[in-house]
């Protein structure tokens, strides 16, 4: 019996987190139809019984109905949510015999507790995004279906994905997901502001700082010169402090995880969560979250915003300053800069019907033939060879400003256990510029909770 969009959204309005899920605790011939903006696919629907098949999709991304009904062109998509959404109008509007039913468009943060919900109910959807960093989890406990033979003889080419790519959606050998992107973080920046600070060059390109040092003393130009924030991100509500935490421990060549043991509680994390503490007092402010730091910055208060690749076809198109997407400066010596990825997974669900299952791999199929189409229309770095290569990927806004971020950017962790550890990290370091914790036993509380996340 094929499930309804009702039976899953009452299951998804549940608002306890399955205990399941809490116990554990991102080449070949080119896709010329990703790099035209063509989204068809060649699947075609139940020949057999000629009836239509409905399949469930569970995603995060926002809710943009009201901006997307009946909209089937994606060249029309002005943000993440829109993209997806219209690839499955479009997707819906061919004659292939299958129907997608999204179940919400579930808050970011948000979306795991209710995708756990779906599993403790007994009722997963059919496809669902997913983390990189999340997969372990998930698959540890049986609640994916590989999907390495089924996808390939229906025509997707593995050998086409990038290295980092592939290997995010790999858990011991077999591929339990399809990868729709690489993304990472950027230094969003208004070269306005940096010009009235003297901190361009001769072609009138921002000049990024080298060091820490050089960094506050950029903070200072600007202040001094404008009157304007230097510095904002969120500081507190989806843990990107953390990230950029990371990136910089990378840069120093340490790390946070050695064989499996949390480290951050090093000389690199010292450094690291100092100058950030700095940047948080002297440069920026941090009681402004993710909401009021991307406010700050399209109003032109900012002079560097510190966000994501999935933000930057938006800022290009709305700011009225001018903007630049750039990779995140070097301040260390190594390049580091803190990397996810999104992918398309099937939930394990013995209830499912072979017109369901067929449906769903059609569906990721087509999935994997508009990488090109999601990441020239949202920012997100390509993770197939044959888009990156092509001219369309190559003129898309921005993206030779941040072609080192496509290529060293890298990897959280993809161990049973991280989103915990992640999380914990994350709640340490924000205790430091958001309450006054001292910065030492931050470090020490956040590598004992870490620990503890991973064990379980």
């Amino acid at each position: 019996m094929l499930k309804t969009k009702k039976q899953m959204a009452q299951l998804l309005a549940v608002g306890a987190v399955s205990a399941l899920i809490l116990s554990g605790c991102a080449a070949a011939e080119e896709d010329t139809s990703a790099d035209s903006g063509d989204t068809s696919s060649d699947s075609s629907g139940d020949a057999a019984s000629n009836e239509e098949v409905t399949i469930d999709l569970a995603r995060f991304f926002g809710d943009c109905d009201d901006t997307t009904e009946g909209v089937t062109d994606v060249n029309e998509a002005t943000t993440e949510c829109e993209v997806i959404q219209i690839l499955t109008n479009a997707f819906n509007a061919e004659d292939n015999g299958y129907t997608v039913e999204k179940l919400g468009g579930q808050a970011w943060g948000d979306y795991y507790t209710q995708l756990g919900t779906t599993f403790s109910g007994g009722n997963p959807p059919d496809v669902a995004v997913m983390h990189q960093h999340r997969l372990p989890d998930y698959v540890g406990r049986g609640l994916l279906t590989p999907v390495t033979a089924p996808l390939d003889a229906i025509g997707v080419d593995w050998s086409d994905y990038t290295a980092p790519a592939l290997g995010a959606a790999t858990y011991e050998g077999e591929q339990y997901g399809v990868p729709f992107d690489i993304h990472g973080s950027l230094w969003h920046v208004n070269v306005d502001i940096y010009e009235e600070a003297g901190l361009v060059d001769d072609s009138g390109e921002p000049i990024m700082p080298n060091s820490p040092d050089e960094l506050l003393e950029q903070c200072q130009a600007v202040q001094d010169a404008t009157g304007k924030q230097y510095f904002a991100h969120d500081w507190f509500e989806f843990g990107v402090g953390a990230r950029l935490f990371l990136g910089l421990v990378w840069q120093q060549g340490g790390n946070i995880t050695e064989d499996g043991v949390a480290t951050p509680d090093s000389p690199e994390g010292a450094e690291a969560l100092s100058l950030l503490n700095q940047l948080a007092t002297d440069c920026s402010n941090p009681e402004q979250g993710y909401t009021d730091s991307d406010a700050s910055f399209k109003a032109g208060d900012v002079a560097v915003l510190h966000n994501g690749t999935w933000i930057v076809d938006e800022y290009d198109r709305v700011s009225d300053f001018e903007y630049r997407a750039l990779d995140i400066p070097n301040l260390y010596g190594d390049f580091g800069s803190w990397g996810d990825s999104h992918m398309w997974v099937m939930p394990t669900d013995s209830s499912r019907s072979p017109a369901e299952e067929e449906a769903s791999l059609a569906f990721m199929a087509y999935l994997y033939e508009n990488v090109g189409n999601w990441a020239i229309g949202t920012g997100h770095i390509a993770p197939r060879e044959s888009i990156i290569e092509s001219a369309e990927y190559s003129n898309a806004v921005q993206r030779d400003n941040y072609a080192g971020t496509a290529a060293y950017a890298r990897m959280v962790p993809a161990v049973p256990g991280w989103a915990g550890a992640w999380d914990a990290l994350s709640e340490e370091l924000n205790a430091t510029w958001v309450a006054g914790k001292d910065q030492a036993q931050a470090l020490a509380d956040a590598e004992s909770r870490m620990n503890d996340a991973l064990a379980d």
